[in-house]
This record gives C-alpha cells, sequence and structure tokens, in this order.
C-alpha cells in the first residue's frame, strides 16, 4: 500500500511539474497577441572603414502587432559603452518597411539574448532566421568605434516583462557587410540637398535642423542617386517594381507623425522625392527616410544590402 501510495504521490508531482511546465512554455502554432510582445535588438554586422574605424549595424524587431512600440533612452533603453548611448531609436514601428521586401535571403544578423538565457549561450552564439519577417528592421542606426576598440557595444532593450540585449563585436568574419551586391547594386546616394554632402549606406547622413508647428505639415525632401552598374539579370522573376523605394518613420520623438506619403515608389535612377509630415504634439524630433534598392533582385534587407538611411531632427513647437 505504502508503495503504491509513494508511486501514486510521484505520478502527481510528475503530472504537477508537467502541467507547470507546459504553461510556462510557448506554443509555436498558436497566433501571438496583438499587445504584450517582445521589442529585441538585432546586431546586423559590421563594416571595416578605410581609415581602420569599425562601424556596427544595429537594428530591432517588434512582435507587436497593433502596437507602435514607444522605448525612451534610459533603462529601459541604452546603449554600453555609455559614450555611444543615445544613437538608437525610441520608435518601434509595428512594421519597418522592409515589409514588402519580404525578408530576402542571405544573414539576417545576430539577434538579441534574453536576460533569462543568456548564460546558456557561448559568447558570440546568435544568428537569426531568415524569411518573411514583417517585424524585422535592419540597419537602423551605426555605431562607429576606433580601430583599437577590443569589446564589445551592447543594446540593451526592456519591454512587456521581457529584457533583451546584443552584443556588437567584429570578431568573426561572417558578419562582415560590403557591397557591392552579387549583381552590383550598391546603396543609393542620398542629400538633403541637391547640390548637398551625400549619404550612402545604414550610415547615412543627417540633415540641417528644421522647425515645424503642430497639425501644420511641413515637407520633407530628399535627392536620390542609383549609381550602381547594375548587371542584367538573366532570369526575371516577375516583379515589376520600382528600382528604388523611399520609406519615412518616426525615429524619435514625444508624439505621432504622420507621412503623406508614407512609402513610394522611385522609378528614376536620379531625382527628388518629398513627404508632408504633421506633428501632433510639439517637442523634439527625428525623422528617418530609408531609400532602398530593392527593386533590384540582389538587393534586399535579409542581403544586408543595399540601402541609405537619413535623418531629419525637427523641432515642433505649437
Amino acid at each position: 500500500m505504502s508503495g503504491r501510495c509513494i508511486c501514486a504521490g510521484l505520478t502527481a508531482a510528475m503530472l504537477l511539474s508537467s502541467s507547470a511546465l507546459h504553461a510556462q512554455l510557448p506554443r509555436p502554432l498558436i497566433p501571438l497577441p496583438a499587445e504584450g510582445n517582445r521589442v529585441a535588438p538585432f546586431f546586423d554586422g559590421w563594416y571595416e572603414n578605410e581609415d581602420g574605424t569599425i562601424t556596427f549595424s544595429f537594428g530591432y524587431s517588434n512582435l507587436n502587432k497593433d502596437t507602435n512600440v514607444e522605448i525612451p533612452l534610459g533603462p529601459d533603453n541604452f546603449i554600453v559603452p555609455k559614450e555611444y548611448d543615445g544613437r538608437q531609436p525610441t520608435a518601434f514601428p509595428v512594421s519597418g518597411p522592409d515589409a514588402a521586401d519580404g525578408g530576402g535571403a542571405g544573414r539576417a544578423g545576430t539577434p538579441a539574448v534574453s536576460a533569462a538565457t543568456a548564460a546558456a549561450r557561448a559568447p558570440g552564439a546568435g544568428g537569426g532566421t531568415v524569411g518573411r519577417e514583417r517585424d524585422r528592421d535592419r540597419g537602423v542606426f551605426t555605431v562607429t568605434v576606433p580601430a583599437s576598440f577590443k569589446g564589445d557595444v551592447v543594446w540593451t532593450l526592456r519591454y512587456a516583462g521581457q529584457t533583451h540585449f546584443v552584443p556588437a563585436r567584429s570578431k568573426s568574419t561572417s558578419y562582415q557587410l560590403s557591397w557591392p551586391a552579387a549583381m552590383g547594386s550598391t546603396p543609393p546616394l542620398l542629400r538633403f540637398e541637391e547640390k548637398g554632402r551625400a549619404g550612402r549606406g545604414p550610415v547615412g547622413i543627417q540633415a540641417p535642423p528644421l522647425k515645424a508647428t503642430v497639425g501644420t505639415p511641413v515637407a520633407l525632401t530628399i535627392w536620390l542617386n542609383d549609381d550602381a552598374v547594375h548587371d542584367k539579370e538573366p532570369i526575371k522573376f516577375g516583379r515589376e517594381r520600382p528600382g528604388m523605394n523611399v520609406s519615412w518613420l518616426k525615429y524619435a520623438g514625444p508624439g505621432s507623425v504622420a507621412f503623406a506619403p508614407e512609402k513610394v515608389g522611385f522609378p528614376a535612377l536620379t531625382g527628388q522625392s518629398t513627404t508632408m509630415a504633421t506633428f501632433k504634439e510639439p517637442g523634439e524630433y527625428m525623422i528617418r527616410v530609408k531609400a532602398d534598392t530593392f527593386g533590384y533582385s540582389d538587393a534586399s534587407a535579409g542581403n544586408q544590402c543595399c540601402w541609405t538611411n537619413g535623418y531629419q531632427r525637427v523641432t515642433v513647437t505649437r
């Protein structure tokens, strides 16, 4: 009798433990809820510059379907070493500008490490997944470190009760990035003035500051030039769309921003593109514009090529 009682007790304990464990584990086939999901940083790779410095490229993933997440700079959104803190975004749209591209193929970057699992991962572990990642936005900003830099640049985000961080390092050539792409595509040249200085790639270029008032649309204009020498595609993939595309996003700021248009195709190799931005609250804002050449078969977000970032600071008053 006592043996049966012990066995029964063990069986009950096993069932209870199994039920408790089952309740804690995620169910991969069940759709995620619309809100309360994680927002995680990603390390997308590194560039070696001509002067010997190293540039780290960062992106993020936001799994929330109906929430434009805001994470202010501070204990929930920070970078170490501290000297590089403040360059990261505080706005995380529900769907980045890569959505139409479908993720592409190739290296997806190093995903964030959950604080709960960090101890179980070896240094440099990661890899990410590739596919139709509508929640991913790659190469959102960069951090450049001197050639003598030996440590990691670590970005941490805390949201919905979860903490995720990702280290950027240049110790592995697997994450080294460069262009042109396989068939000649490169990031386009982007200017905020027709004859002004140009930026190229995720490092991009920052515009002179602007002023605006609440509720009054302000014009934001860029000039683009696709100067790549593209190889002729041997096979048409059946998609007809402009070689270049322009996306406007809020990068940081206290209120919402409406863009008209928010995304637009750019059929020419050179020219200008304008959006009208309307701010609903006063404050200091940073707007990000992303110009890509994803209309070519060798250029996509998942391939880590080819787009250029532009950053526009706007002071909004009533």
